[in-house]
């Protein structure tokens, strides 16, 4: 049986390496490596890529969300209704910004934040809400949209996954007030280190997001407020400048790919999708399916040389730091049963149509179909 990375990281790197380096020479000669002309050509790209007002080019994902938190006013004890299946930073950075994250439960059918859940978890201390475009698929944003703006509040989006991803016609990262970015490696834009980015369709609430990452600069030495220290580093730039036109065509090689998978696994054994919306056009960051046998099913692919990864094997609410901060964790039985099924197969851009079916007949074996 063929052997099938689950990322091969080496496959994106060899594709751009010799202007890379070239890039960075460049940079050296310059010595031009704190918001120099690569900071400032990407940012301009990414935000025109997006159709937003503007995008500032932080240090990481996390610090992405942190940074865009802070420009929302989230004060000490306001409440922001998050999905409790994510990554851990959804809820990390509320925390580290001051607030109180309120978990919601996901729709089953999409693994994404369920709107209906919003008005259960809404109290008077709620002042936005964080979703997350989970597995570059997006959330609901019309509904949740107008769930916050009949209420008055915020929508951040938590768009790590979803580069390029489009909800109804329009990009993912200009849904909301603000949205966070991570340029991870593994992430279908990503760097060769850590890096993230915010977007915005608001153009002063995008210049407020550069303050806060600048030490709440408006001048050098001239601080109006308290902020922090997060800036995308230039070399890391480099590598997303030269990523970033290859995106669209990326992500078109990742929904042939996905179809593969579609195609061959359809209606075997227990597995099943999340659910896309047919005017969506995700991005597949990851090739995510759900069975009740996830542990059995991940270890007879290993035993075969097939990679597969869980993306999240805990609900947020139920993690050690987050949960000893609850008076009592929440009943929210569809993120927890996500947790125990979810199992995310070989995807990446490079993958080999004959591999993603390699995988395919794997799964298929496993069933005895």
């Amino acid at each position: 049986m063929t052997a099938v990375p689950y990322l091969d990281l080496g496959r994106a790197r060899r594709r751009i390496e010799a202007q890379v380096f070239a890039r960075w020479a460049a940079l050296a000669d310059a010595n031009a490596f704190i918001l120099g002309p690569e900071v400032q050509e990407f940012e301009g790209a990414f935000a025109g890529f997006l159709g937003a007002a503007g995008a500032v080019g932080v240090g990481n994902g996390t610090d992405a969300l942190v940074v865009a938190l802070h420009a929302m006013d989230l004060a000490p004890g306001d409440e922001v209704l998050v999905p409790a299946f994510s990554f851990f930073a959804t809820a990390e950075a509320v925390l580290w910004a001051g607030g109180r994250p309120v978990f919601c439960d996901i729709d089953p059918a999409t693994f994404n934040l369920d709107p209906a859940e919003l008005e259960r978890r809404l109290t008077p201390r709620t002042v936005g809400v964080l979703g997350v475009h989970l597995y570059g698929r997006p959330f609901d944003a019309d509904a949740i949209g107008a769930f916050c703006r009949a209420r008055g509040l915020w929508l951040v989006e938590d768009a790590a996954q979803a580069h390029g991803a489009q909800y109804r016609g329009r990009r993912v990262g200009t849904l909301g007030d603000l949205a966070a970015w991570s340029f991870y490696p593994t992430k279908n834009l990503g760097c060769w280190g850590d890096g993230g980015a915010v977007s915005g369709v608001d153009a002063d609430r995008v210049r407020r997001v550069f303050r806060v990452a600048n030490h709440g600069q408006t001048a050098r030495y001239h601080h109006v407020e308290v902020g922090t220290n997060s800036r995308l580093d230039s070399l890391q730039a480099a590598v997303l400048n030269l990523r970033l036109p290859h995106l669209d065509q990326d992500n078109a090689a990742r929904r042939r790919l996905a179809a593969i998978y579609h195609q061959g696994l359809a209606g075997v054994g227990d597995l099943r999708f999340p659910v896309d919306h047919p005017d969506d056009e995700p991005v597949v960051h990851q090739m995510t399916i759900a069975t009740a046998r996830r542990d059995e099913l991940q270890k007879f692919l290993a035993e075969r040389g097939v990679g597969s990864s869980v993306h999240y094997p805990s609900a947020l609410h139920l993690q050690p730091a987050l949960a000893a901060r609850l008076p009592a964790p929440p009943a929210l039985p569809h993120a927890e049963q996500a947790a125990r099924e979810v199992l995310c197969l070989p995807m990446f851009a490079e993958l080999e149509e004959g591999e993603a079916q390699a995988a395919v007949a794997a799964v298929r074996a496993f069933y005895g179909a």
